[in-house]
């Protein structure tokens, strides 16, 4: 496509632009693969006192009115 003086900056700076989106789609890739092959252990975990972190679950309207214990077996 051959385009005039005026829109050739735009071209090239979009065509920049999708180059660096492919390439940082790819090195997120290889950094998720890596993580997975390597069995890395997780450096954060979360620590909070909310009940749907907690159960795995959204809770029920009205059932916050007590706490809920969890027991190790």
């Amino acid at each position: 496509i051959i385009f005039s003086d005026l829109l050739l900056f735009w071209n090239n700076l979009s065509s920049l632009g999708s180059l660096m989106s492919v390439l940082f789609l790819m090195m997120f890739m290889f950094m998720i693969i890596e993580l997975i092959i390597s069995k890395r252990k997780i450096l954060y975990s979360l620590n909070s006192n909310n009940m749907e972190w907690k159960m795995n679950k959204p809770t029920l309207n009205h059932t916050n009115i007590e706490n809920n214990f969890i027991f190790n077996k």
